[in-house]
Order: C-alpha cells, then structure tokens, then sequence
C-alpha cells in the first residue's frame, strides 16, 4: 500500500528529505532529539539500541533530581512545621510564646520580606512591636532644673569629695547587703 507521502512529493525530494534525517541522526548535538522526535510522530519506530540507553538514562537521572527535590522539599517543610510549632510552645525564641493571631502575623511578615524560616519572621516580628513598658518601677520624675551636688569640700579637692562620697555609697551598700 503506497504511502500518502509518496504522491505528494517527487523522489528527489523525498531522497533530500532522508539525507538530510540521516545527518540529523548522526549529529551528536541533534541525534537524541531528532530521534525522540521521530518516536513521537511513528510510536512503532525502533530506536537504535545506543539511543534507548541513552534515553534510559536520562529518564533515571530526571527521577533521580526529581526525587532529590522532592526529599529537601519535604525536609524543609518539616523544619518550618516544627519552628512554627516551637513559636506556639515558646520554645524558639527563649522567653518568648505567641499565639495563633501572632503567628499569622509573623507569617505576613514572611511572606512581605520572602523569609522562609519563623525564628527570622518572629525576630522581625518582635523588633517591630513596641517594647513593653517596664512593669514595677515608677515613672521618672523631677523638673527640668539640676541641682549641683553638695559634697563637703568639693571646691577645695575635688578628688578627695568624690572617693569619699563613693566610699559612704559603697559603705552604704555594704550595710544593707550585709
């Protein structure tokens, strides 16, 4: 049965046309794609032995980097499961718990800066809160004006006034500790 190809282009055409694929299939640059390619068009075509190793062998190496990104996706994963489970515990960031509100916002911090990691989120997160106000002391106060201290004989010997008023500190101090 004649093939359609052979009444729509004459011999010397269809003569250029397998030369020109026997160049493309001895090429080392084009020989593997132009066979796929041919494999693609004629699903029947029996590749040469070189070829389907070839072939083989790239296959294996695609699984083979695929399932390497796979493996690091799946660790790294794994790694921002368990730091956003140690944000919640308290035990990333010493002295520190959040909660699931403060987690979703440390997440948004992530994802605006393009962090993967919470500990660096929840660090971001936390410098740019407001620090707490100091709990169990009062407010400062006094004026505007300074008064210069009254030590005795601060005029005359400076020197002297200050290790004697350091000394009645520490003294003091002393006192009280002991």
């Amino acid at each position: 049965m004649p093939d359609d190809l052979d009444q729509e282009f004459s011999p010397e055409t269809l003569q250029a046309l397998g030369k020109l694929a026997l160049k493309l299939s001895r090429n080392d640059k084009t020989r593997l794609p132009f066979l796929r390619q041919i494999k693609e068009v004629d699903p029947n075509y029996r590749m040469p032995a070189d070829a389907q190793v070839q072939l083989l062998r790239d296959e294996l190496t695609e699984k083979s980097e695929k399932d390497r990104i796979d493996a690091a996706a799946a660790t790294a994963r794994a790694q921002q499961e368990a730091e956003r489970a140690g944000l919640l515990a308290g035990t990333l960031l010493p002295g520190r718990k959040f909660d699931d509100a403060q987690v979703k916002e440390i997440e948004g911090v992530m994802s605006k800066y393009g962090i993967a990691s919470y500990e660096a989120g929840a660090r971001l997160y936390a410098a740019d809160l407001k620090p707490a106000k100091p709990s169990g002391r009062d407010t400062l106060t006094g004026g505007t004006t300074w008064t210069f201290p009254d030590l005795p004989g601060l005029l005359d010997d400076p020197a002297k006034a200050a290790r004697e008023a350091a000394a009645g500190v520490i003294d003091e101090l002393r006192g009280r500790a002991a």
